[in-house]
């Protein structure tokens, strides 16, 4: 009777097959040129780990040398937020794997677990969370040599529970996202936490002017947020740099039970898909009957200055993008960072000196928000962009029904966010209105013209209506989106810098138009590209978007 190999060497087979995988990858154009392109997008971001990781360095050694070890709770809350709110900002710009595909090979239960968490640990969100916990377990060992255990001992026991809710987090979304009717529910509780949070500050400030109702609400939320996770670390370092080693043995055992609560809630959802779950939107079939009348289609959307076939393929995106809430949820993330941010940045410096750049810079933050959506057009087609390729048009009609729907949530969103800003701050003027407009137009041109061609040349699938799932954004598409908005947050800077320092919005408006201009001839040329790279390339352009995630 054969044994059944231990997790260690489960774990050493698999590692083994994603090497031969990769190394499989780098034959090809292509994969090398993923490569080079995840190795860019990681020096972007070592810019954000260092300069992150030596802001919480210092301040780590500030506060133990002041005798501030409460304010350890700021710093613990902006690794966990950052954690976990990562691939939220990120979108799908990551390599990810769907874990179900393992399943596929005789893996014990273990080893299914195990593996899950060592792919959240090397996430890229991850890997920077982690780094900071390292730089302030650096500074605050550098201000006080003696704690330096109990730190370190907070810092272990803290990754390991945002580890865990990470986890946690991701599997429970595609849960709840894979099924429609729990879609709308997140989405009205996305909306309704909107406007609770925009609505918390003014009530918590208005409370706090009258004893009574501070007292009563104020300091119970205070209370509140120092018992989860990062008020809990902290208390572990802030009691033992005061000697209560009691203190710091409650902190110490409040992270480890919400550890154990997260460990439990990911057991679930891991348990329930190793014993083969699938998640699946379709309805039983229901037994035929007498009375049955075949259904009539209904009559397409007739949009005026449009052909039946352009306006037909902006309905089948709007429809699928309505249906698809991982997109309309990054779509509405800038007019959510504007209204809880907002009330922090109001009375900075830039702010109060330049209240009317606050809507360039909140479109500025949308067109980010964007990025991977437009450069990836086909990402959700899959299988069904052999029914495009068959279709009796040409392919520049597809591409344009998708560069409407893009244009069509670029407005709204711009529209959103001045209801946003002129809300908190006070109204924009019509210039600064008008000359964002402008730069937004020449934007979404450059946008729409690099993104065809890249949504093209480097496709990639992603799974329809869940979080995360997938293989996510080729490096190199991602290293061109960011990129090219680097480019665009420049030159539109420019503009801006043109009108104010020569006080002539009129000229900034002028060289906007030029640069529309320039934009639009670009994205006449784009189309005729993909007409082309789709002539030549269909075969390798269809096999990359109807392969399976278990072949990536």
């Amino acid at each position: 009777m054969s044994r059944q190999p231990a997790i260690r060497e489960q774990m050493r087979l698999i590692a083994g097959l994603r090497w031969c995988l990769f190394r499989n990858s780098l034959r090809s154009l292509r994969g090398r040129l993923d490569v080079v392109g995840y190795v860019l997008l990681w020096l972007m971001l070592a810019g954000m780990m260092f300069g992150g990781g030596a802001g919480i360095g210092f301040a780590a050694y500030a506060f133990l040398s002041h005798h501030q070890a409460a304010s350890f709770a700021d710093l613990f809350w902006a690794v966990l937020l950052f954690w976990q709110l990562y691939p939220l900002l990120i979108g799908t710009g990551g390599l990810q794997f769907e874990f179900g595909n393992l399943l596929h090979f005789p893996l014990r239960y273990g080893s299914f677990f195990a593996l899950s968490l060592t792919y959240g640990l090397f996430d890229p969100g991850a890997v920077i969370a982690l780094f900071w916990l390292a730089c302030l377990t650096l500074g605050a060992g550098l201000a006080r040599p003696g704690l330096l255990p109990w730190v370190v001992t907070a810092a272990l026991l803290f990754a390991a529970m945002n580890l865990l809710l990470s986890r946690a987090i991701a599997t429970w979304a595609d849960r709840w996202l894979a099924q429609r009717r729990t879609r709308e529910i997140l989405g009205m509780l996305f909306i309704v936490g909107i406007l609770a949070v925009q609505f918390a500050g003014p009530a918590l400030v208005r409370w706090s002017a009258h004893e009574h109702a501070a007292q009563r609400w104020v300091l119970p939320l205070a209370f509140l947020i120092h018992a989860l996770p990062p008020g809990m670390a902290a208390q572990v370092i802030a009691g033992a740099a005061a000697f209560r080693p009691l203190v710091a043995l409650a902190g110490l055992l409040a992270v480890c039970l919400y550890s154990v609560g997260f460990f439990w809630l990911l057991h679930l959802r891991l348990a329930t898909q190793f014993r083969g779950e699938s998640l699946s939107e379709a309805k039983a079939l229901a037994p035929p009957t007498t009375h049955a009348r075949a259904a009539l289609p209904s009559a397409g959307w007739r949009l005026p200055g449009l052909s039946t076939r352009t306006a037909a393929l902006f309905e089948r995106e709007t429809r699928y993008t309505l249906r698809n809430w991982p997109v309309l949820l990054q779509l509405l993330l800038p007019a959510f960072f504007v209204l809880v941010l907002s009330p922090s940045f109001k009375h900075t410096r830039f702010f109060t000196a330049h209240p009317e750049m606050a809507f360039p810079v909140a479109v500025a933050y949308a067109f980010f928000s964007e990025n991977y959506w437009i450069f990836n057009s086909f990402g959700y087609d899959g299988e069904g962009i052999r029914f495009l390729l068959l279709a009796p048009l040409r392919f520049r009609q597809v591409m344009i029904g998708k560069n409407l729907l893009h244009a069509v949530a670029t407005g709204l969103n711009i529209v959103l966010l001045w209801v946003c800003v002129r809300w908190i701050f006070r109204p924009p003027g019509v210039e600064i209105v008008a000359l964002t407009l402008l730069v937004s137009l020449y934007a979404l041109l450059v946008n729409l013209a690099v993104g065809n061609v890249v949504s093209v040349r480097l496709p990639n699938r992603l799974e329809f209506g869940v979080f995360r799932r997938g293989r996510g954004a080729r490096g190199l598409a991602v290293v061109i989106g960011l990129g090219t908005e680097a480019v665009l947050v420049g030159s539109g800077m420019l503009v801006f810098v043109l009108g104010i320092w020569l006080h002539s919005m009129g000229l900034a408006m002028l060289a906007s138009l030029g640069l529309a201009g320039m934009a639009a001839a670009g994205y006449v040329f784009s189309l005729g590209e993909v007409e082309r790279v789709i002539l030549h390339r269909r075969e390798a352009f269809t096999e990359e978007l109807c392969r399976t995630p278990s072949a990536s």
